[in-house]
């Protein structure tokens, strides 16, 4: 299958940005006081080469201005063309009318498996999309700001779609959170750095400051080696980008804590 027009996606195979532009700009005013993005251009696609991006997560409501933010910088960069479609978790489609109104905001609804995921990645039915892996244990509070990958699926499509990959790190969304720790820094044992849970509270103030940093990143797997590996080895393999990537993406956070 030939890519489509730029500008052109099929329902619930994300959306042009041109469709969200209106939008962006005021959203990203209303609710983003100030901000810093560091590295933007490593969040800039190559061309027509697909991108995938792989965030920190945080809390539910954390990455939501630093989508705006990115938003508004690929509206400004000439970018309105392309067709984009971050990925939240799939349960969140089991809700009544949430596939609808996900769809509607761009969520590629109908490509929720990796094989349609990588197909239309390399045919630029879907030029730009992401997701932050640690999924479900967002509403966790982890010791590690990117708490566990509850699915690395996006990762193993950017590989075997030959796309580059950008790292998105940020602070400043927690504003529309609150967290509820166990106190004196316990955690509960055996469970990789539990230590509470995260209570969404939504957008009901604006975010003083946030910021966001970029940085490209090269797996250590090639698509030729996953497309070789049997199933074990291909977990295997994924597996450890999976330790690689959270570990930079918490680098980077606290890169990032340590400069504000």
């Amino acid at each position: 299958m030939t890519s489509l027009e730029p500008g052109i996606a099929m329902p619930g195979e994300g959306i042009p940005l041109s469709r969200l532009a209106p939008y962006v700009k005021g959203l990203r005013k209303f609710f983003i006081k100030d901000f810093e993005l560091i590295n933007p251009e490593a969040a800039l696609p190559d061309g027509d080469r697909p991108l995938v991006f792989i965030a920190a997560h945080g809390p539910l409501y954390a990455p939501t201005p630093m989508l705006l933010l990115l938003g508004e910088y690929f509206i400004d960069h000439g970018l309105s063309d392309k067709v984009v479609g971050i990925y939240p978790h799939p349960m969140l489609m089991r809700f009544p009318g949430m596939k609808a109104l996900f769809s509607r905001l761009g969520t590629p609804t109908r490509v929720y498996d990796l094989e349609g995921l990588v197909a239309r990645l390399k045919d630029g039915r879907i030029n730009i999309t992401g997701t932050g892996p640690e999924g479900m244990y967002c509403h966790l509070s982890w010791t590690d700001y990117v708490g566990p990958f509850d699915n690395a699926g996006m990762i193993a499509a950017a590989v075997l779609a030959d796309a580059d990959i950008c790292l998105l790190a940020h602070q400043g969304g927690d504003a529309w959170n609150l967290r509820l720790n166990l106190p004196f820094g316990w955690t509960v044992p055996l469970t990789r750095g539990l230590r509470g849970i995260n209570v969404p509270i939504g957008p009901v103030r604006r975010v003083e400051r946030m910021v966001v940093s970029c940085e490209r990143y090269s797996p250590g797997v090639s698509r030729k080696e996953l497309e070789k590996a049997d199933g074990r080895e291909r977990r295997l393999l994924i597996t450890l980008e999976v330790e690689k990537i959270r570990h930079r993406l918490n680098s980077m956070t606290d890169e990032l804590v340590a400069g504000r």
